[in-house]
C-alpha cells in the first residue's frame, strides 16, 4: 500500500511539471599546472674562456641608497631600515687573465675619487645598477630562472667589511667559476666596510635577519624556483642565524635546498641550540667550512668572549645534522678567513649545489671525533 502511495505522488507530481531536478554534473577537474619555462641546456660560462662577459645578479639589500654617478656606490654603508631592490650587472673577466677563484680588482690608480676606469679585459666591476620596485624585481628573476635549465636560486649573504660592490663582484665570481646553473640573489646589509667596523656590523648584520627573512618567505617563493640555496660567509651567518631564531618551528619559511656556512663569524653554541633545529626543518642539509688557521675568527672570539663556529682545531664543531668540513689544509686569503678563491673549495662547492653529494661521494677524507664523523680536504698541492 505505502509503494502504490508513493508512486502515485510522484506520478502526480511529474503530471503538474514538477519532476525531480536532474542530477549535479561532476565537478571539472583543474588541469595540471603549465611547466614553469626552462631552458633546454645548462647556463653557458664559455664565453669566459676567451672574453670578459657581463653577468647580471639580483639584489635585495637594506643599505640607505647614494645619488652617485658611479653604478658601484649605488648603495652605501648606512641602514635604510627597509628593503630596496635592484639589478646588477658585473663585468667578469675572461680565464685567459685570471685563474678560477681569483677576483681581481681595479688599482688605486684606476679607481679614486678622481677617476674610475676600471680595465674589463682584466677588472671584475659594476657596470650598471638598475634599482626596481619589488614586483618588477620579482619580474626580472623569475624571467632569469627561465633561461636555466635547474632553475636554481643561490642566495649569498656576504660577510664582516665588505661594500656593495664588493658583495657584488663577489657574487658574480661565485657564479662564474661553480658554473652555476641558475640566478643568483645578493642579500646585502650594510656593512660599514671597515676593519674598524666590527661592532657596528655585527648589530647591522642582526637587524637585517627580519629582511632576509621577508625575502626568502615572499620573493623568492614568488619567483618559483625549483630549489632555493642559501650560503652564508662570515658574519652574514648572523643575518641567517637571526633570520630563522625570529620564526617558530610551524611558520611558512620556505624549504631550502642547500644551506652552506662558511667560515661562519656566529656564537657556536647559540648555533647549536637556536639555530640548527629551525634549519634542519626547513632544509634538506646543512654544511659548515671551518679552518684553524681562520685568525679573523680567533681575533673575534677574543671581541666576543664566545667559540665562533667556524673555528677549527680543538675548537670544531661537529654536530648530528650538519656536515662539518675542515677546510684547514686549503690555501685561503692572508687572514685564513676566505675560501672563495680557493680552487678545491670551489670545486667541492659547485658538486654540492648542483647535485647534493654527501662528502664521501666529494671525496673529502672522513674522521670521527667524539663519536661523530666531520671531513677533511686532502690539500692543496704545494
Amino acid at each position: 500500500m505505502m509503494r502504490r502511495l508513493i508512486l502515485l505522488v510522484a506520478l502526480g507530481g511529474a503530471a503538474c511539471g514538477r519532476a525531480a531536478p536532474p542530477a549535479l554534473p561532476p565537478a571539472p577537474v583543474a588541469p595540471p599546472p603549465a611547466p614553469l619555462p626552462r631552458a633546454v641546456e645548462p647556463r653557458s660560462y664559455a664565453a669566459l674562456d676567451t672574453a670578459p662577459a657581463r653577468l647580471t645578479i639580483f639584489l635585495a639589500t637594506t643599505r640607505r641608497s647614494v645619488t652617485t654617478d658611479r653604478p658601484s656606490e649605488r648603495y652605501g654603508a648606512e641602514d635604510g631600515d627597509s628593503l630596496q631592490f635592484a639589478a646588477v650587472s658585473v663585468n667578469v673577466p675572461s680565464y685567459r687573465v685570471r685563474g678560477t677563484g681569483d677576483l681581481p680588482r681595479p688599482t688605486a690608480m684606476r679607481d679614486n675619487a678622481l677617476a674610475y676606469r676600471p680595465d674589463a679585459q682584466r677588472d671584475f666591476f659594476v657596470t650598471s645598477t638598475i634599482p626596481v620596485d619589488s614586483a618588477r624585481f620579482v619580474q626580472r628573476l623569475a624571467a632569469d630562472l627561465a633561461a636555466s635549465r635547474a632553475r636554481d636560486l643561490l642566495v649569498f649573504v656576504h660577510g664582516y667589511n665588505v661594500s656593495f660592490e664588493d658583495a657584488a663582484v663577489r657574487a658574480a665570481q661565485l657564479a662564474a667559476d661553480i658554473n652555476f646553473d641558475g640566478s643568483i640573489l645578493l642579500f646585502s646589509w650594510p656593512s660599514a666596510a671597515s676593519v674598524t667596523g666590527y661592532v657596528r656590523d655585527q648589530q647591522s648584520a642582526r637587524n637585517a635577519g627580519f629582511q632576509l627573512l621577508r625575502v626568502l618567505r615572499n620573493h623568492a617563493v614568488a619567483a618559483q624556483p625549483d630549489r632555493v640555496h642559501l650560503i652564508g660567509h662570515s658574519m652574514g651567518s648572523e643575518v641567517i642565524g637571526k633570520a630563522l631564531t625570529l620564526t617558530a618551528l610551524a611558520d611558512p619559511t620556505p624549504h631550502l635546498a642547500q644551506v652552506v656556512f662558511a667560515a661562519p663569524d656566529v656564537d657556536a653554541r647559540v648555533f647549536r641550540r637556536e639555530i640548527l633545529p629551525r634549519l634542519t626543518t626547513h632544509a634538506v642539509h646543512v654544511t659548515m667550512y671551518a679552518s684553524s688557521d681562520d685568525d679573523a675568527l680567533r681575533a673575534s672570539r677574543v671581541v666576543n668572549g664566545a667559540g665562533r663556529l667556524g673555528l677549527g682545531g680543538d675548537s670544531l664543531v661537529v654536530i648530528d645534522g650538519m656536515d662539518t668540513v675542515d677546510a684547514t689544509r686549503v690555501t685561503a686569503d692572508v687572514l685564513g678567513h676566505t675560501l672563495f678563491g680557493n680552487g678545491a673549495f670551489l670545486a667541492d662547492l659547485a658538486v654540492l649545489l648542483a647535485d647534493g653529494r654527501s662528502p664521501t661521494e666529494r671525496r673529502l677524507l672522513p674522521v670521527k671525533k667524539d663519536g661523530l664523523t666531520f671531513y677533511r680536504f686532502r690539500g692543496d698541492k704545494r
